[in-house]
């Protein structure tokens, strides 16, 4: 006969008796009625207030330190401190610490709760001012952390042998009655304060150094990614432009190609078409020279049978060929014969004109050297009014003049105009033959009828004999000669 035990994961239920001791955590278990009893012991965390009030420090300020702590029943197993590494990965933590929680039973275990409290409490108050006793009020204020350490390594042991764990220690507070950690704190605030203003000036100094800069680069960098910016876009407007190229060469290369066999696709018809034409032509010459070669293989024969016919009477046709060429012959060379003699007459006539012009020439010249400059001045004087008609000759077909002149001179003026010219004419001779007519004529006036003959035997005018044998005596030329001459002058 008995009891059901049961227990929750946070307390342990420790059942002893005749058959020794049995811990329960979290399990069910039989309890004997009379022989056995059954202890609950808790094992929840326990939140400690912990206040040292006027603990004096190293220096013997009084200060007040309040802290607050977690404390359990050291239920479970945990890696002891300086356990190598591969003992610390293989260590199972979920193990339950019977051996702890034995010890804590051995202490606490009927007790209720307020008194396991103030046991710890007690414990946890004297050691902390155990640890405020060898430090400054300083070491205190500045490095909690430090502090709340110091008091955990020293508590340590002895929650250990009592069954327990800390499993959290916080100090909360410290200060102290005399107002020294309040002076510190002024001291610390106003060095905190010049810490901060001169942090301050210095952060907001860097601040603006570092805000120039950042503008600097950030304009640095804006420029030189519009510059890379701008050259990638040129870069891809250059890229387009090469690609629009190359697609629109290609383009025309393919339309090239298109029309090409578009055109020789329009070609092939007419081509095959002129093909065709040239085979039906070849095959109608063809046909046309085997016709030829019938035709003259008819031919060959036709002439070979005429050949045949001929030969009777070819031999009298050859002879009377004969015959009628030789005549033929004859004929020609009586009249190459004739043309010869007839030229040879005309070339003597030529001859004998020429050998009369050149004697006639050579008398005209002897003539000339005979009278000079005489006869010269006779053929201009007797040609004077020829040049003069002519030069008048213009005026003839003028039906109607009109002269402009304030003094009535006008026609007049005319006539002495052409007198002007006519004046003119002995300059005009002397300049193109170097003769000077006004000189002749004023050297000569005494042998005016010498020349006037003289000019009538070179024009070849009607001479009387006597004229003529006298002109040869006074020239001392034979009467021969003068009369050759004469008729040279009048053939001319």
């Amino acid at each position: 006969m008995g009891n059901i035990i049961t227990t929750t994961p946070n307390e342990v239920a420790i059942v002893s008796g005749c058959r020794g001791t049995r811990m329960l955590i979290g399990k069910c278990g039989f309890q004997m009625w009379f022989i056995e009893t059954c202890k609950r012991l808790s094992l929840e965390l326990m939140t400690l207030e912990i206040k040292s009030r006027n603990a004096e420090t190293i220096k013997g300020v009084r200060v007040n330190c309040g802290s607050v702590a977690q404390i359990k029943v050291k239920a479970f197993c945990s890696i002891p401190p300086g356990t190598p590494a591969a003992e610390a990965a293989t260590f199972n933590i979920l193990e339950h610490d019977f051996k702890s929680i034995t010890v804590a039973a051995t202490h606490f275990l009927g007790e209720d709760e307020s008194t396991i409290r103030d046991a710890i409490l007690r414990t946890m108050e004297g050691h902390q001012r155990q640890i405020l006793g060898t430090l400054t009020v300083e070491e205190i204020y500045k490095d909690r952390a430090a502090f709340s350490e110091k008091v955990r390594d020293l508590v340590y042991d002895d929650l250990k042998a009592m069954g327990f764990e800390l499993v959290s220690y916080t100090v909360t507070d410290i200060d102290d009655n005399n107002g020294y950690m309040e002076s510190l704190g002024a001291t610390q605030t106003a060095l905190v304060k010049r810490e901060a203003a001169e942090g301050q000036s210095r952060n907001q100094a860097e601040a603006r150094k570092k805000v120039a800069q950042y503008d600097a680069d950030a304009e640095m960098a804006t420029a030189e990614a519009m510059r890379e910016s701008h050259i990638a876009v040129n870069s891809q407007k250059q890229a387009e432009a090469e690609s629009d190229r190359d697609l629109q060469m290609k383009q025309q290369a393919y339309d090239a190609e298109v029309n090409r066999a578009r055109a020789e696709a329009e070609a092939a018809g007419p081509i095959e078409a002129a093909r065709q034409e040239q085979a039906v032509i070849r095959e109608k010459t063809q046909q046309r020279v085997v016709e030829a070669e019938v035709q003259l293989q008819i031919a060959d024969r036709e002439v070979q049978k005429q050949q045949k016919e001929a030969e009777g009477t070819s031999l009298a046709d050859l002879m009377a060929q004969k015959n009628h060429a030789e005549a033929k012959r004859i004929s020609a060379t009586a009249e190459a014969d004739r043309i010869r003699m007839l030229g040879d007459a005309q070339a003597a006539a030529l001859e004998a004109k020429g050998a009369a012009e050149a004697a006639v020439l050579d008398k005209k010249a002897q003539a000339w050297k005979h009278y000079g400059d005489a006869a010269l001045v006779q053929m201009v004087v007797d040609k004077l009014p020829e040049i003069a008609a002519n030069m008048a000759k213009p005026l003839e077909k003028t039906k109607e003049m009109v002269f402009v002149s304030t003094d009535g001179s006008g026609p007049s003026q005319l006539t002495s105009d052409i007198s002007k010219m006519m004046a003119t004419l002995p300059a005009t001779v002397h300049g193109l033959t170097g003769v000077d007519i006004r000189e002749i004529i004023k050297r000569k006036a005494a042998g005016s009828a010498i020349g006037e003959d003289a000019a009538k035997f070179l024009a070849g005018a009607d001479i009387s004999e006597k004229e003529l044998r006298a002109m040869s005596t006074a020239s001392r030329v034979s009467y021969d000669d003068a009369k050759a001459a004469h008729a040279a002058g009048a053939a001319s």
